[in-house]
């Protein structure tokens, strides 16, 4: 059965499995079967992909891409025409899981990077060439600028907003220059105008230690800092919060900074972790509009009394409802940045419109008014997934601003070693900030 999936999950990184054979190639005439229902079902499904398509003239660039294609064709070559033209909000996406280098050991671009002034740095060299250090820039690419690399690139991100796809570009580099550029055994690639031939990397070269998924420090005698890796699992979430809280009250701390810089997950436990410090009435949305469609009849049949339908969408208005009566009382602040996305960045705007909570930072990676939920389809010849957005999300303070996200009480830039040094730059100013203030009182 089809429904709809959790609000404001986030598909970022993309399987890629290596396979003993060849990719499996499709006639063209399922080729561009597979694109007609792609853009069918994506003008049926998706809240706002209709008048997009007719803004930006998409069926003149199908028809002139249709034509080009005499002759059979991979899964991933799809991806690669389509995919630009498809992922214009974070939900929607189409997902590739297929072969990406069966002949290829080694297929990795052999670097972590930053990018930073539309310039890529080395952030950690994974190659065998060891005089590669952090904080060298790299130039080309097999021959391509690399600030033309990261332009093409990120038209291949889900996202509205080029900050939120740059941010997470420089974390998935290696996945989405392979798919795009392809697998290489070897890079030729020039160095703060030097000449390097290195070898490419495995994908486990990649994988780092995962953070804890909850994280709770103390400052000074009353300052918090509560880490969450995202909103989930639910009740590892609400077993942390619950304990959190609970410590911060024994200790009568005054101050509690919220590190919100990522993470998408379920409205419902923004909503729970807001009720801990809110001091009124609150709401995650304001309205919802949810496009009437197959992907969403279960959930509509489900909410039909808590609202109505007009025209194609089915409108949800959010009235604020009360926080718990025992609840922290200080100053909350909380971090933001370009991968504040989704649930971080509903979270972060309903605490500043209805707490007055403090924001520090740079400004969240989605705006305020966007679309959010979703769903999935898969198309019949090629068998790529099409993630899609299902409804418009009003979330508080969107003074019906499509463009911008929330902006922070305090612009917090990173400076380039902060990046390649991976410092935690928000919570630092976050903490001279409070300090500052306390001797002032």
């Amino acid at each position: 059965m089809k429904k709809l999936i959790i609000s404001f999950i986030f598909i970022f990184s993309i399987n890629l499995l290596g396979q003993n054979s060849e990719d499996q190639l499709f006639e063209s005439s399922l080729i561009k079967a597979d694109i007609d229902t792609l853009i069918y079902k994506l003008k049926s499904f998706h809240p706002t992909f209709s008048e997009y398509y007719k803004q930006n003239n998409i069926q003149l660039k199908i028809d002139s891409i249709k034509k080009t294609i005499d002759k059979p064709m991979s899964a991933l070559d799809l991806f690669r025409i389509m995919q630009p033209i498809i992922s214009i909000d974070g939900h929607t996406t189409l997902m590739y899981a297929g072969e990406i280098s069966p002949k290829i050991d080694n297929p990795f671009f052999p670097f972590k990077i930053v990018i930073y002034d539309d310039s890529m740095y080395v952030k950690e060299n994974l190659s065998g060439d060891k005089s590669i250090i952090k904080g060298l820039v790299i130039d080309t690419i097999n021959g391509v600028p690399a600030n033309n690399i990261i332009k093409n690139l990120a038209k291949y991100l889900p996202g509205e907003k080029e900050t939120y796809k740059i941010k997470s570009l420089e974390k998935e580099f290696h996945t989405y220059y392979t798919l795009v550029y392809g697998a290489f055994s070897e890079f030729n690639i020039i160095i703060n105008g030097k000449s390097y031939k290195v070898n490419g990397v495995k994908w486990n070269d990649f994988q780092e230690t995962s953070k804890p998924k909850f994280q709770l420090r103390f400052y000074d005698d009353d300052i918090a800092y509560i880490y969450k890796r995202s909103f989930k699992p639910p009740k590892d979430f609400i077993h942390f919060m619950d304990s959190a809280f609970s410590v911060i009250k024994e200790k009568q701390i005054k101050y509690l900074i919220i590190d919100n810089l990522q993470g998408g997950g379920m409205t419902d436990l923004a909503d729970s972790l807001l009720s801990y410090f809110a001091d009124k009435p609150y709401c995650m949305f304001t309205k919802k509009k949810t496009r009437v469609s197959p992907l969403t009849k279960d959930f509509l049949d489900s909410k039909k009394s808590n609202g109505f339908i007009k025209g194609n969408y089915f409108i949800q208005e959010y009235l604020p409802h009360k926080s718990r009566s025992n609840k922290f009382e200080g100053t909350t602040y909380i971090l933001t940045g370009p991968l504040s996305y989704s649930t971080a960045t509903c979270f972060s705007a309903a605490a500043k419109f209805f707490y007055n909570a403090i924001i520090v930072g740079e400004e969240t990676g989605q705006p305020l008014l966007s679309n959010g939920d979703l769903s999935r389809f898969v198309l019949p010849g090629t068998k790529l997934f099409c993630f899609t957005s299902l409804s418009v999300i009003y979330m508080p303070g969107n003074n019906n601003d499509n463009k911008n996200g929330l902006t922070p009480d305090y612009e917090v830039t990173p400076s380039l070693e902060d990046l390649l040094y991976d410092k935690n730059y928000a919570l630092e100013y976050t903490l001279k900030l409070i300090r500052e203030n306390k001797t002032q009182q």
